[in-house]
């Protein structure tokens, strides 16, 4: 029988070569196999007698006042709203032990039907990041909300006896109680406003809206309805507004039922690929500077159709003529059910959106301004203006929550020198971005998982989000931090109580419930639907872009110029505000 002698272990014999560890950094001359095999062996023997050693104490408490319905080790779901960005979509979170795990869509409600993007599913990694800040800073340094509090209180009544200007910066507000608490915050000032600044902006359609129908609102648009859909430039199925809701709006019109035999048509302009223009039926490649020529080719035709003579200037037509006279007849033939629409930020050509929608018939049936959408509110305008009294040295105090305002806007550093001559700087971030690196205090939010909070994505629907989980760590809601600095004590749950209990059960639609009931049941389902409560809404949905003149220089917006640069989100990481979250890269 073979077997391998001793010589062959030792060094020089034929068998094994030695190793010299000198060159790995020291220890012994050289190893064999035999001193590897005891090393190793001694090593798993005192693994074995650790293992059976006697573990030490371990103490289990029992839940004092357990939940109704809990079991240890098994999940709990729970109804809330995904806050990712401003669409507000419905959420069934999975909560094992405390801890909330697994993001989920809700069925039943009425916008996103069931579906859920990536960043609602990554919401729980934000949760736990451990870059999140958990307490307040006081020029840099860590500090406690007593000494933040009083520093701040101090400034402000300061700035109020001397008449100084406040400017509070958000992102669209769609909670209705934290924009009466922004509202009522600012108040005591004689020079104060709140500026909406989105940094993936839509503020040229309700720009187009307020000039051809006398209010700023953005439409709500109603792709179930529409039996032809075109659209120029947005990608409603990735990143555009409101994506969750869009897409399964839009999926009810592309299988056919009994009731509803036929599909929509969907055609779509646009200069790189999207998510939506791989889905469209047609897809043209039009570069983002023709669109305005395109859509008035498409308002002159469908002017003729509609017996009306129209001077509008036209320039050459990016797209074959049989394509474009094929296009416009099947959206005359589909009046009433049909949607036309554009992501560019040149209001004009908004303008002439609005105007070949009316022409079709859709306000009202595909497009509703009557209920419009309270997502995308940020005014460029009002942001331009922002940024000129913040270099001209006229802001006081200066709030910024939900986004990195100087990461966010061109001209860094001049911005930065610029907010740095500001009296009072307070950031309200989660983490310690560019901005909270300038501001004098950084009061930390908590995570919508944590805090109590709601809102209203289109008017008229209604939804909460609940703490999930007990806040991990002393970080405030900014309803408390405005409370406040209000100088009130009340809590982020008495303020949204106290809010809907005056504001929302009033607009409960049939509502006959005592208020306590009515408030559980909003919970436990997530959201309820109420009156819209929207004057000027009702105002837009009764004027038309009849009388507004057309824009003449579409015609000639198309430039000669061989590149045209096309910005655009990431599904995913959008605006960059969740660019800390590896799930989403």
């Amino acid at each position: 029988m073979n077997h391998l002698s001793d010589k062959h272990d030792q060094p020089g014999a034929k068998g094994s070569p030695p190793v010299n560890v000198n060159s790995h950094g020291g220890g012994s001359p050289e190893i064999n196999r035999r001193r590897f095999l005891e090393a190793a062996g001694f090593t798993f023997s005192l693994a074995a007698l650790h293992g059976c050693s006697r573990p030490g104490p371990e103490v289990a408490l029992p839940l004092i006042d357990q939940p109704e319905g809990l079991i240890p080790g098994k999940t709990q779901t729970y109804a809330s709203t995904c806050a990712g960005c401003s669409a507000g979509c419905g959420l069934l979170v999975g909560v094992r032990d405390g801890r909330p795990l697994k993001m989920e869509g809700m069925p039943e409600h009425p916008l996103s039907k069931g579906g859920l993007c990536a960043v609602g599913q990554a919401l729980p990694l934000g949760l736990y990041d451990s870059h999140r800040l958990q307490h307040p800073l006081l020029s840099g340094k860590e500090s406690d909300w007593k000494t933040v509090d009083q520093r701040i209180t101090k400034k402000l009544k300061e700035i109020a006896d001397s008449g100084g200007a406040v400017r509070f910066v958000t992102p669209t507000v769609t909670s209705p109680t934290l924009q009466a608490s922004i509202d009522q915050f600012l108040k005591r000032f004689k020079d104060a406003r709140h500026i909406t600044f989105d940094s993936v902006s839509s503020s040229a359609i309700p720009d187009a809206h307020e000039k051809t129908h006398g209010s700023r609102v953005l439409p709500h648009y109603l792709f179930d309805r529409a039996k032809v859909i075109v659209s120029f430039g947005a990608d409603f199925l990735g990143t555009w507004i409101s994506p969750v809701e869009f897409t399964a709006a839009w999926r009810t019109g592309r299988v056919p039922t009994p009731e509803h035999p036929e599909m929509s048509y969907h055609a779509h302009f646009e200069g790189q690929m999207t998510l939506t223009g791989s889905n469209a039926d047609r897809r043209f490649r039009v570069a983002p500077d023709e669109f305005g020529a395109v859509l008035n080719h498409v308002y002159v035709r469908l002017a003729e159709k509609a017996g009306d003579s129209s001077d509008q200037p036209q320039s050459a037509l990016p797209i074959p003529e049989a394509d474009l006279t094929a296009l416009v007849d099947r959206l005359w033939n589909a009046r009433g059910e049909c949607l036309v629409i554009c992501d560019s930020q040149d209001v004009a050509v908004q303008i002439v959106v609005n105007a070949v929608n009316h022409l079709l018939g859709n306000y009202d049936k595909t497009l509703d301004i009557a209920r419009p959408s309270r997502q995308r509110q940020g005014n460029d305008a009002d942001v331009l203006e922002l940024v000129d009294d913040l270099k001209g040295e006229k802001v006081s105090a200066l709030f910024v929550a939900g986004t990195d305002l100087t990461h966010n806007l061109p001209d860094r550093d001049n911005l930065a020198k610029a907010i740095e001559k500001v009296d009072l700087v307070v950031s309200l971030a989660e983490r310690e971005d560019d901005f909270a690196s300038l501001a004098g205090f950084v009061c930390p939010d908590q995570h919508v998982l944590e805090t109590w909070l709601d809102a209203e994505p289109i008017s008229g629907l209604v939804s909460l989000s609940q703490p999930l989980m007990q806040p991990l760590g002393p970080n405030r809601s900014i309803l408390e931090s405005l409370a406040r600095w209000s100088g009130s004590d009340d809590s982020a749950y008495d303020i949204l109580r106290k809010s809907w209990e005056s504001s929302i059960m009033p607009r409960a639609k049939g509502n006959e419930k005592a208020f306590r009931e009515f408030w559980d049941q909003s919970v436990h389902d997530g959201f309820v639907e109420v009156e819209t409560g929207v004057a000027d809404a009702a105002k837009a949905s009764d004027a038309s872009p009849d009388d507004v003149k057309l824009p003449k220089h579409l015609a000639s917006s198309a430039t000669d110029a061989d590149y045209c640069l096309t910005l655009y989100s990431r599904i995913g990481l959008t605006d960059s505000r969740h660019a800390h979250n590896p799930w989403l890269q």
